[in-house]
């Protein structure tokens, strides 16, 4: 990237972090260079190409929370400390990465990219983990999540029969390992609104008279919004990591940065890819095509909702009109 060679002002205090500010018309100008690169900044919306301008000038960092973001960062098989370092403080336990498993599933094809897993990986204890990122909280987020729980069961089982009977040996339930399913919402539905000052939903299933069986299947539902929303006094690692993941704001990056200065390589090489304009215009690109697919998916279910609504109301009148007859 080629940029002017006049003084520039720095980023206050960390400036080996945020690196040098920009102004909005070198940005811009940089982008001009590439017609190409230019041309698929113009596609983004409104809102995209604003984020993108703040996050190459210097002034704002980035929302993890869109997909191509996410991967590059905790992309398991580059840099798996960070994906374990996260994990283990969701599941409040040291854990390791042992395996990343592939996205493909047999989840039912019309659910398309709403069941699309994230990251996937096995641990070393057997366990697995699916971590969903969701810009948008979609409706029946209950019966989602047993979904994509029970996709992990099934996968876990038929890799085990199977593997079993490669060895000639008999396949036992007990082989079968506890799965997670850790699920992050940037936009959370209503249900967690009526919970407002909790942001940490953890979940596993249990028998109300107390007999223990160990069900396997463990839900961590974070709401991102109700998190950003509360006023915390005391960050712990668990907390610098959910800012880190959904904040764009410095206030937010300084504050976890004087708390946890570990973080401090991580955001140097977030800032540093703001030079490579062709790939974050890249990766904005290719998070609005997931976002513009998902959000078509979440308005279907909203009109069918609405439909639902419409076919009850018709049904109600029709009695009434009966009753009037009668």
């Amino acid at each position: 990237m080629c940029m002017m060679k006049h003084e520039r002002k720095k980023a206050p205090d960390i400036t080996d972090v945020f690196g040098e500010i920009l102004s909005r018309e070198e940005v811009l100008q940089t982008l001009k260079e590439n017609l190409e690169v230019y041309d698929q900044f113009l596609g983004l919306s409104e809102p995209l190409q604003e984020e993108l301008l703040a996050f190459c000038m210097g002034v704002q960092g980035i929302k993890l929370t869109y997909d191509p973001f996410f991967k590059y960062v905790f992309d398991p098989m580059v840099n798996p400390e960070r994906l374990e370092d996260f994990i283990g403080q969701c599941l409040q336990e040291k854990v390791e990465i042992v395996d990343v498993i592939p996205n493909e599933s047999r989840r039912l094809v019309e659910e398309g990219a709403l069941l699309a897993v994230d990251i996937l990986v096995r641990l070393g204890s057997g366990v697995l983990v699916n971590v969903e990122i969701q810009r948008i909280g979609y409706r029946f987020p209950g019966a989602r999540c047993a979904c994509y729980s029970s996709d992990l069961v099934m996968r876990q089982y038929s890799q085990l029969r199977a593997q079993k009977r490669r060895q000639g040996k008999k396949f036992s339930y007990g082989d079968i390992r506890k799965v997670y399913t850790i699920v992050l919402m940037q936009k959370s539905t209503k249900e967690f609104h009526e919970i407002p000052q909790k942001y940490l939903h953890y979940a596993r299933q249990k028998f109300e008279t107390g007999l223990e069986f160990d069900l396997i299947q463990e839900y961590l539902l974070i709401p991102l919004d109700i998190f950003l929303g509360i006023h915390h006094n005391e960050l712990s690692k668990l907390d610098a990591w959910l800012y880190f993941i959904a904040s764009d704001k410095m206030e937010d990056i300084k504050r976890i940065l004087d708390v946890y200065p570990e973080f401090k390589e991580l955001y140097r090489e977030i800032f540093r890819f703001r030079f490579q304009t062709k790939e974050v215009v890249g990766m904005f690109s290719e998070a609005l095509r997931i976002l513009d697919a998902n959000t078509a998916q979440y308005m279907i279910e909203e009109q069918q909702k609405e439909i639902e609504e419409q076919k009850k109301e018709i049904e109600r009148l029709k009695k009434e009109l009966e009753k009037y007859k009668k």
